[in-house]
């Protein structure tokens, strides 16, 4: 029995008849897996110990390996983005803080850098961030409303867990209901009688 490598022109031979004992061809598999060979359900699925895995055969992809992308260096402020910021905060800062509504994060979004360069900028020419009263009051307007939200959920959490209690004591209360009216029935028709 003959078997051909489906990759290359390598050929292997296996003695079927060997006088006059005929061997099956179960053995003749086993003889080429036993040699290394890879043995397929058709002529061209058959491979040579040299083919015989997936990854040494034609037309086999090996996989990239997956790198992260590295990330680009982040540019330096340069002299002209020092002037565009600097004459943006001349517009938004007043006396000692910014006018309303105006932030670091805000002037970085508006000419698109990185807010960094704002505060850095903005420390060396002006000085501190100051506060915005605008912006002040809506941090202390949000934590007051989120305490009062909050208080309301645990009242309405509470008042939940009242309603789950009363309806199994309800339902407790039913079932011994049930169990005396029974009892009432039951001693009626023995007085009754």
């Amino acid at each position: 029995m003959r078997i051909a490598c489906g990759c290359c022109d390598v050929v292997s031979y296996f003695p079927q008849h060997s006088g006059i004992i005929v061997k099956p061809s179960i053995a003749a598999i086993q003889h080429f897996q036993t040699k290394g060979w890879a043995v397929g359900s058709s002529p061209k699925e058959d491979f040579c110990p040299k083919h015989a895995s997936p990854s040494k055969r034609k037309g086999a992809t090996i996989m990239a390996e997956n790198t992260a992308p590295v990330a680009d260096k982040p540019r330096d402020m340069s002299r002209e983005d020092r002037a565009i910021i600097f004459d943006k905060l001349n517009e938004v800062y007043g006396k000692d803080a910014y006018k309303a509504p105006w932030t670091d994060g805000m002037v970085a979004k508006d000419l698109g850098v990185p807010r960094d360069w704002v505060s850095v900028t903005r420390d060396a020419m002006f000085g501190p961030a100051g506060s915005n009263p605008l912006f002040d009051d809506f941090l202390l307007e949000s934590a007051r409303m989120e305490s009062q939200f909050r208080t309301y959920a645990s009242a309405c959490e509470a008042a939940t867990q009242a309603v789950d209690a009363q309806k199994a004591a309800q339902a407790a209360l039913s079932k011994q209901m049930d169990v005396y009216r029974a009892l009432a029935r039951k001693v009626e028709r023995e007085i009754g009688r």
